[in-house]
């Protein structure tokens, strides 16, 4: 494998005296004879590794820095560094059309979920595309075995299962327009890589105080929530526990008070009226655009508060400093994620398959309280 750098360009600066001063950094790298795993057939072994294919990256890079207040009793500084990275697969060898892959967080039964192509950056969540629930309009009527779609309703029997396309049953998009929902009407759901990250420091002191807060943030990037699909279907487990947005009420159901399986049109639509959910009832877990949510998030990472006490009180015991602070670490995370936190990447076997959070442990929330003390 080799790393090419075609182009870097860098700009220091310094204004007012050097309170504002900062970098910007434009770069262009390929990386070439990438090592990447491969099914094989007939050869005793399932894959193989060979060195085939080209990525690039370029971007953009600015770091700041702001001496706001400098005075002798108080001051206030800022700094920030933002990065803008664009990823590309330039060339995959013989794999022209490129190939999928699965993260195998629920076996086999997902199949292919990202898919790893030419011109497309790595990271590309591959499912279908999530078109509500199936409503009691959908069908023509029960025929005393089955439910029977109307003309132009697209059957996801291949997907959720012949017995789970009824009112209420997961609805999926029929891409190819043919009436049916296969795994041809699989599409890209989703892209891991944010548009930018960053980082900001708020710094400041006053009359013995000082204070540090660092946040950092991602925008842009999508997560795979697994999660979100595992506890929302109970596939072969009879028993699962289901996430609060399956909980009764919400979820349409199609069991009466009674535990007998309704087929009533009128009588469906009765018990379901503030329904927003579908039915959990399929033979699989299905990835699909529902399970993909926005991953952007600003976070306090580390927030430090100290005070040092006057000399004039210390040196009497013969003290040259004495600092007394508080630190707190993930103290809040802004976010529109459902997730447990945004910052997840659990599927790290394979390289190509960013951005799935599945049975991750939230970070934790620290505190800290300390002094400093030198003689």
């Amino acid at each position: 494998m080799g790393v090419y750098l075609l182009g870097q360009h860098r700009i220091d600066f310094a204004l007012f005296n050097s309170r504002l001063n900062g970098s910007v950094d434009l770069y262009k790298n390929i990386t070439k004879d990438l090592l990447m795993e491969f099914s094989i057939m007939g050869s005793g072994y399932n894959t193989q590794y060979w060195n085939v294919g080209e990525t690039q990256n370029k971007g953009l890079e600015i770091s700041l820095n702001y001496d706001a207040i400098r005075k002798k009793d108080y001051g206030l500084s800022f700094s920030m560094v933002v990065g803008f990275n664009k990823n590309r697969i330039n060339d995959l060898g013989s794999l022209t059309n490129g190939y999928s892959v699965s993260t195998g967080w629920q076996n086999t039964e997902v199949g292919a979920d990202y898919l790893v192509m030419p011109g497309y950056s790595i990271g590309q969540m591959y499912g279908f595309i999530t078109d509500g629930r199936y409503s009691v309009d959908d069908f023509e009527g029960y025929d005393g075995t089955q439910w029977i779609l109307k003309q132009g309703v697209a059957d996801a029997s291949d997907v959720i299962g012949a017995d789970a396309v009824r009112p209420g049953g997961l609805k999926l998009k029929d891409l190819t327009d043919d009436g049916m929902v296969t795994e041809e009407d699989k599409t890209f759901i989703g892209n891991a890589n944010p548009v930018h990250t960053g980082g900001f420091t708020i710094s400041g002191y006053a009359k013995g105080f000082d204070l540090t807060a660092n946040f950092t943030w991602s925008y842009g990037n999508d997560i795979y929530n697994a999660d979100k699909i595992e506890f929302t279907s109970p596939t072969k487990y009879q028993f699962r526990n289901m996430s609060t947005i399956m909980e009764a009420g919400k979820r349409w159901t199609n069991l009466s008070p009674t535990g007998e399986i309704v087929n009533d049109a009128a009588e469906l639509a009765r018990m379901n009226e503030g329904a927003t959910m579908w039915s959990p009832f399929m033979k699989k877990s299905v990835f699909h655009s529902w399970a993909v949510e926005d991953g952007s998030f600003l976070r306090l990472n580390t927030l430090t508060i100290g005070y040092t006490l006057p000399k004039t009180w210390v040196e009497k015991a013969h003290i040259n400093n004495l600092r007394f602070y508080f630190t707190g670490s993930n103290l809040f995370c802004w976010t529109s994620y459902s997730g447990f936190d945004p910052e997840v990447n659990t599927r790290r076997n394979n390289r190509v398959t960013p951005g799935v959070d599945y049975s991750a442990y939230p970070k934790s929330r620290q505190y800290v309280f300390g002094l400093n003390l030198s003689f």
